[in-house]
């Protein structure tokens, strides 16, 4: 007699479903490799692997810094205390994160370790002038110039070094400094960029000073070095390189009570005080590795940061989130929860030279198309400025590589702007931007130009905002791939 199909399949289906089971209850009582049974170089290896990546996220203020400086001494030919600028709006020789192309930038690097340092900022004009004094975690010290403490009528700032002791003079404005090396990046808004009004601003920024406060009966007179025409490399490169400058600039500045901790971690990288920093050919690649890893969370993390400018309605973003920027002066440091430390990499590596906020302009990015899709070099998009825009100075679009958030090398285009008059304007005041690798025939003058191939990004800049961005009634189109 033949068995009942049915009833056979079914204990077939028992039997093995009891059997997974003996199986699982087996492998809960066999334990997982335990991590005694790695070998002593594994564990080295892996635990400097997450130190490195760590170090890198933690070191990019410093890093941006550092490279920034470099560049000063090499490309500039500068020393402290220099005054660097460019006679005109900057082309894609201006290797900095994301600089704005519409104004006339100066800089300038002074340190501290011999004793206090004058800025002296000349009172404002016709021109505008825009920009803090920061220290070398790209932390705004205090707003100088048009908006800054000054409000535009001039003044000698004293930038003191850390744990400063001595008087300050009369007649001065005292900056507290917790690091001895810091930096200014000042931005001259002129009228126009027609050739008269930036020689009237750089005559103006002419005027501006740094010396020793020890010199001060008689400053040496300031040098102007002119980057107009020069390459200045200032972008932190993502290899071993990077870890030189953090160990460099941990070497040089005071430990903040808020990196105690770190500091005892970043030691196994021979990276702290009284440390030499001198790896092997072994050690550079592990850390080489890790600034890559670094350098691909950072650009995204940077893309994905912000907060939505119009909600759904739009691609558009913040550079930040007010929690974080306003909400901490762009210290990065909540005393309630900590420094946000992933948040502060995103910004400085895509930036540098900030105002303490609120500052006199509102910046959004946008890394995607209308539909979500991630900027390409290779396509054409067009992006619809609308009409009656929300400004009292200007607007400006500005297009940077993906990778280093600066402008995109040997581009011809590198953003386009208000004060622009050779662009084409449509019939209801609105203006059609193009972004791509060649312009659309007859409209040269609104292209700005990308390169086949490379991911890219764009920020929109308004200068001297009005209430149409404030309250959001003024809606920035996205952009919109056309090809």
């Amino acid at each position: 007699m033949q068995p009942d199909r049915k009833f056979a399949t079914g204990r077939s289906a028992l039997l093995a479903a009891a059997l997974l089971c003996l199986l699982l209850a087996i492998a809960a009582f066999i334990p997982l490799k335990p991590a005694s049974a790695l070998t002593p170089d594994t564990l080295q290896t892996r635990m400097l692997e997450r130190r490195a990546t760590e170090a890198a996220i933690w070191g990019m203020p410093l890093a941006n810094f550092d490279a920034m400086r470099q560049a000063y001494f090499r490309d500039a030919g500068a020393n402290y205390n220099d005054i660097m600028y460019w006679s005109r709006p900057s082309d894609w020789k201006n290797q900095t994160t994301t600089p704005n192309h519409s104004t006339i930038y100066v800089m300038l690097f002074v340190n501290l370790k011999d004793g206090p340092v004058v800025v002296d900022i000349p009172a404002t004009a016709d021109a505008g002038l825009y920009g803090a004094l920061l220290d070398s975690w790209t932390i705004p010290l205090i707003n100088v110039g048009s908006m800054g403490q000054d409000k535009g009528k001039g003044a000698r700032y004293l930038l003191l070094p850390p744990g400063y002791q001595g008087d300050v003079p009369g007649g001065y404005i005292p900056v507290q400094s917790t690091t001895y090396n810091n930096y200014s990046l000042l931005r001259v808004i002129t009228k126009t960029t027609e050739a008269a009004d930036l020689a009237a601003g750089v005559d103006y920024l002419k005027r501006l000073k740094a010396y020793p406060l020890a010199n001060a009966g008689a400053p040496v007179a300031n040098r102007y070095l002119d980057m107009a025409d020069k390459v200045y490399d200032g972008i932190t490169p993502f290899d071993g390189r990077l870890f030189d400058s953090i160990a460099r600039m941990v070497a040089e500045e005071p430990v903040q009570p808020r990196d105690l901790s770190i500091m005892g971690q970043f030691k196994a990288l021979q990276i702290g005080k009284g440390l030499d920093f001198k790896p092997d050919a072994q050690r550079q690649q592990l850390l080489g590795n890790a600034a890559s890893e670094a350098h691909t969370y950072l650009k995204e993390g940077y893309a994905a940061s912000g907060e939505a400018i119009w909600g759904e309605q739009r691609q558009w973003r913040s550079l930040a989130a007010r929690n974080v920027s306003y909400g901490t002066k762009l210290t990065f440091v909540d005393p309630d929860k900590g420094l946000y430390l992933d948040d502060r990499a995103f910004a400085w590596f895509a930036m540098f030279g900030p105002i303490v906020p609120p500052g006199p302009h509102v910046y959004m990015k946008s890394y995607t198309t209308d539909q979500g899709i991630r900027l390409d070099g290779s396509r054409t998009y067009k992006l619809t400025i609308p009409a009656n825009a929300p400004v009292r100075d200007f607007w400006a679009v500005d297009v940077y590589d993906a990778n280093t958030a600066g402008f995109i090398r040997e581009a011809k285009v590198v953003g386009l702007d208000s004060y622009n008059q050779q662009m084409r304007t449509n019939s209801d005041g609105s203006v059609d931007l193009y972004l791509g690798p060649k312009p659309p025939e007859g409209l040269e003058h609104n292209w700005i130009s990308t390169r086949a191939g490379q991911p890219f990004f764009t920020l929109f800049r308004i200068y001297g905002p009005t209430e149409g961005i404030v309250n959001r009634s003024w809606v920035l189109n996205d952009i919109q791939q056309i090809d």
